[in-house]
Order: C-alpha cells, then structure tokens, then sequence
C-alpha cells in the first residue's frame, strides 16, 4: 500500500498565520518543503570588573642596553679577538694580547694599578678577590673579600693562573684584568688580528646582555614614569610587555619581558598609556546601545531568559572594550552584544 503525502487544508494555513508562524510551504508531487530555519541565537558577553588603558603608539628601536666601554690597557699584538654577537660574562676572556688572555671580572670600579704583594687595599682588591671566591679559586683561602692583598689572595691568584695558561706569578700586570658592572655582548670589531695594540684602544663595541628598546620623548607624547608597564609592538606584531625603567630629558628605555630576537636597531613601536581607569565595570564595545533619546543602553540577559534595556553611563573606551556604569550592572550578568 503506497501512502500519501500530508495535505494542508485552508484552515490549517489560517491558524498557523494567526499563531504567528512563519511558514513557506509548496506542494509538488506530494513533498512538502522545509521551513525556513530559526535564526541564530543572540551573542551575549560578561560585564567584567578590570583595569583600562587607552594607549597611543610611538616608534623605538629595540637592541641591547649600553654597556662599559672595554678599553684595552696593554700593550703588544692583538692575537685572537671574539666574534659580533658573542657575550662574554665573569671570568670570561675578552681578547687575548700576545697570546695572553684579558679577562672580563665583575666589579663597579674599573682597574687602574696591577695587583702584587704590598700594594695598598682598595675596592679594586675587593672586586678580584670576589671573582676569585665566585670561580673556587680561594676555596679554603678566602671565603670573604677583605680589600687586602695578601698571601692567601695571592695563592687564589696563583690558582686562577694555573687553571687559564697564564705565567704562574701571584701578582697580576694592569690589563689583564678588566672590570665591568654586567656581562658584555661584543659588537662591531675596530681591530684585527696581528694588529698592534695600544693603551686607550678600544678593540670593539660594546654592550650589555641585556635588551632594551629606546624611545625618543617628544612634546606630543603622553608623560610615563619609571615603573610604569607598557606594550612593545614587534615588526611581526607580536606585542611583548615591557616596563619603564629610566625616563630621560630625550628618552625613556624600556627594558622587555619576553622574546625579542637578537637583532640590532630594530624598528618597533611601543604603546604609551595616555588615560587609564582602575578597578572598574566594563564590556565590549559590541554591547552598547544607542538609545533614541541620547545616551547608551544595554540589554542585560537575566537568569531566567528574559531581556530587558538598562541605561548606563560610558567611560574610558580602550582595547575594545568601554567602562560602563547603571542600576543593577554587577560584574557577573550578561549583556547582548552585536554580532
């Protein structure tokens, strides 16, 4: 037995338009078409409670920090020299003199007098003997730096020699020991292997290990101090945090908190906070609604389902999202927001 198709009768299309269905229906050879499907359920976003920012984009460039200059203070033949891009840290070797090694040691104070039994104390003791303690050459003869040259830092001398190929003396000749604050990241090489050195030469250029982006101050820009976080915005677009760390007459340094390459004079862009808002109510901007009699609504879901409009205030707009501000808008509820 074949069956039918359904029929609709008349009164049947009657009540369907009456109960406000939305109904296109064709007959052909017995099928009956789909209904026009249901439209997409409404997008819906949190008022969240949070901090804004709205920033303002100014160039930079992206490097590494200054370092100390690295003088040469001795005198012979420049026999090895290290590559661009090399970081030489504590007890590393920064060149090597007539085949003798110049040793980077960690200290504030610069180098100005060879070091040898009987000479006076001073910082510039101080400083060796901590490089000496930090490389387990004092074990067992030095635990803390004093500031005096005697036997004990002399023996701890005579180890760090043994160990580095050095002629095994006890006392130290001026330059074959430079001090620096931080690690030093070898730049551009001005001398040559073979080529004669000199005292005041400076056998590259040098900088920190550390990056830093800089950025030119101009009237326009909105005041930052130190401290302060703000955004670096890599040639890729990649955003990396970044904070304030010293504000000058021409420029403030950034010092980043993520991965930046290890490319010099990078041209990038860092976001400078021009208004900020605290610990406030807020949600995108998709949410606001134009109310016709001026000002802004929004159309607050509530936990049973029903939509209802509430006026509110606007506040700082920033990152796509808007401060806002009404009666019974809590962190927490739900607002529809334009798809």
């Amino acid at each position: 037995m074949r069956t039918r198709g359904p029929r609709l009768t008349l009164g049947a299309l009657l009540a369907a338009m009456i109960a406000g269905a939305v109904v296109t229906v064709a007959v052909r050879g017995g099928q009956v078409a789909a209904a026009t499907p249901a439209p997409p359920p409404l997008a819906t976003a949190m008022v969240v409670r949070t901090n804004l920012v709205s920033t303002t984009l100014t160039g930079a460039t992206l490097g590494y920090g200054p370092g100390r200059p690295v003088i040469n203070l001795t005198a012979g033949i420049y026999t090895w020299l290290p590559q661009p891009g090399t970081v030489v840290r504590a007890l590393g070797v920064l060149y090597r003199v007539d085949d003798t090694p110049v040793t980077l040691m960690a200290g504030a104070t610069p180098a100005w007098r060879p070091f040898a039994l009987g000479m006076t104390g001073g910082p510039d003791v101080r400083q060796l003997q901590a490089n000496l303690i930090a490389g387990h050459f004092a074990d067992g003869l030095l635990s803390t730096p004093d500031g005096r040259y005697g036997l004990a830092t002399a023996d701890a001398v005579e180890r760090w020699q043994a160990a580095t190929g050095r002629a095994v003396t006890g006392s130290i000749p001026l330059g074959q020991v430079l001090f620096t604050p931080a690690a030093v990241r070898v730049g551009s090489v001005d001398v040559a292997a073979g080529q004669a050195a000199g005292a005041g030469q400076r056998p590259y250029q040098a900088s920190t290990g550390r990056r830093t982006v800089t950025v030119p101050l101009n009237p326009s820009l909105p005041p930052a101090a130190a401290g302060e976080a703000v955004s670096i915005v890599l040639p890729s677009q990649v955003r990396v945090p970044g904070t304030v760390t010293a504000v000058g007459p021409a420029q403030l340094t950034v010092t980043p908190h993520g991965a930046t390459g290890t490319e010099v004079n990078v041209q990038v862009q860092v976001a400078l906070a021009v208004q900020a808002a605290r610990d406030v109510l807020a949600v995108p901007v998709a949410a606001l609604l134009a109310l016709a009699g001026g000002g802004y609504g929004l159309e607050v879901v509530a936990p049973s389902g029903a939509h209802h409009l509430v006026a509110v205030t606007a506040g700082l707009f920033a990152g796509g999202q808007v401060q806002v501000s009404g009666p019974g808008i809590t962190a927490g509820i739900r607002v529809v927001t334009a798809q």
